[in-house]
């Protein structure tokens, strides 16, 4: 097993065990919900695609189209020299560049209107500045006090007449002057009743509370007691409509006001700076283009050494399977601009897979390829170089007999069990020749079943595979020709193998 697969487990919290085997489910409901599980933990179709692409790898039309891309050639060539290490040492430098150049041009772009934002933050601060604010309950505190002046004459009066009815007042009576009469009286006539000291007592009391609450109402009436409320009112609603605007512009709290301010401040600090700071990022950058360069060579020389024995291994397997003059060659070309290398996610390499399959032709791109057999070799011949490269431990190939005659569909069964070596391989196909090398057949079938289809995998025995090969052969009537030269395919076979 792929060591890759068991390092996503753990990522992932999926329970595995090396000497164990490994479990994959999934069941689709007819609404179309389902369950995954891996290893009979739970497990997301993101997941599953991630384990199960490295655990199993299918050749069909669509990966055809694959191999035959160039924009993907880089990637078939990093799978097979196992780049993956290098490229996420290279990632990581390559994001931390794109930062730097992010925080570059944003300033850079910034500085073009440097001039026009410094005299702006400076009117904004001048401007938070002059209105002296301090106290963040300084609008609160004024509504309060802009409603007292409005009201200050009705409570001066109305706290006047109060202060005067509980404590003094110029005709002399007062609740206060009426509670030191009844003491008074009733001083002459304590030592008559025991219960009278009580109440004398409860009167002084209630005479130091009266006294209290009289000096709480003189305080109201002094606040209110102003030369010219007017003028004051006035100046309120000027400090309020002042604080309204600052409010509109910058925030909507006094607290939020000074934080703009302190926020404008650093942005000027900044620009001020900002010539300083844009070289720092300058040369900051340049390091970092350094490093991502450093180890884009490192991925340069890896790749250009395994596309000499990627193309190598190609030509041989071709040769093999009956294309013995092909030409196949992979380009590692540096992109470059003005003398420098231009760095993408993947480093600063173009690769692409040419290929000439006739003598005296030139090399031409994958892409130009037409005839469906030769298709067929080359993606078995690149699809088994790169496979034996700590690939996938199941490989599925669907007719991959595409277009090819019967000697070299041959080679081409040879060749997958060559690949059975080292993965599982699964071949679907109506090649007799093909299927003969098989170590197991499977016949596959569909039914129907109370009104719905189903299909069947049933595993054939001996006798049943000569019996399928020969079918192939010769369709649904057989003879006993058919039996012996399925037979004979199949002793064949054996033969080439040992």
């Amino acid at each position: 097993m792929n060591d890759d697969v068991y390092k996503i487990c753990e990522e992932n919290g999926i329970p595995f065990d090396k000497d164990d085997l490994f479990s994959i489910t999934r069941t689709i409901q007819n609404d179309g919900k389902g369950i995954i599980k891996i290893n009979s933990k739970t497990a997301t179709l993101m997941q599953l695609k991630q384990i199960g692409g490295m655990l199993i790898n299918i050749h069909g039309q669509n990966d055809t189209f694959t191999y035959m891309n160039k924009s993907n050639h880089i990637l078939l060539l990093d799978e097979f020299i196992d780049n993956h290490e290098l490229l996420e040492k290279y990632a990581t430098a390559y994001r931390e560049l794109n930062i730097i150049k992010s925080e570059t041009t944003e300033l850079f772009e910034q500085l073009k209107q440097k001039d026009l934002m410094i005299d702006a933050l400076r009117f904004q601060i001048k401007e938070i500045e002059s209105a002296k604010l301090k106290d963040e309950n300084e609008e609160e505190l004024l509504i309060e006090k802009r409603n007292k002046l409005k009201s200050a004459e009705i409570i001066l009066k109305s706290s006047n007449i109060a202060y005067k009815a509980l404590y003094k007042s110029e005709s002399g009576i007062s609740a206060t002057f009426l509670i030191d009469k009844a003491i008074e009286n009733l001083r002459k006539i304590e030592t008559f009743d025991n219960e009278i000291t009580n109440l004398i007592e409860i009167l002084m009391n209630s005479k130091s509370e009266i006294e209290d609450v009289a000096e709480k109402i003189k305080d109201i009436s002094s606040m209110t007691d102003v030369e010219n409320p007017t003028k004051l009112l006035d100046l309120i609603e000027e400090r309020l409509a002042l604080i309204q605007k600052l409010k509109s512009k910058y925030a909507p709290t006094i607290k939020g006001i000074l934080e703009a301010k302190h926020e404008a401040q650093r942005k000027l600090d900044e620009f001020e700076n900002g010539e300083i700071k844009l070289d720092k990022l300058k040369e900051k950058y340049k390091l970092a283009y350094l490093n991502c360069c450093e180890i884009a060579d490192e991925i340069h020389e890896k790749r250009v050494s395994g596309a000499k024995q990627l193309a190598f291994n190609v030509k041989e397997s071709l040769k093999f399977l009956d294309m013995p003059k092909v030409k196949f060659e992979i380009f590692v070309n540096k992109i470059e601009k003005n003398n420098k290398a231009v760095l993408t996610t993947l480093g600063y390499d173009e690769v692409e897979f040419t290929i000439a399959t006739n003598v005296g032709e030139k090399l031409l791109s994958m892409e130009k390829i037409a005839s469906g057999g030769e298709l067929s070799r080359i993606m078995l011949a690149l699809k088994s170089a790169i496979n034996d490269r700590k690939g996938p431990q199941t490989v599925v190939f669907d007719e991959i007999d595409t277009g090819l005659s019967g000697s070299t569909s041959q080679k081409i069964g040879y060749k997958l069990v060559k690949i059975s070596e080292f993965a599982q391989v699964l071949c679907v196909t109506h090649s007799a020749q093909i299927a003969a090398f098989a170590t197991n057949h499977y016949f596959i079938k569909k039914v129907e079943n109370n009104g719905r289809a189903e299909t069947n995998v049933k595993l054939l025995t001996s006798e049943e595979s000569v019996e399928e090969i020969a079918r192939i052969i010769g369709g649904s009537n057989l003879t006993e020709n058919q039996y012996i030269a399925a037979q004979e395919l199949i002793d064949e076979s054996k033969r080439m193998l040992s």
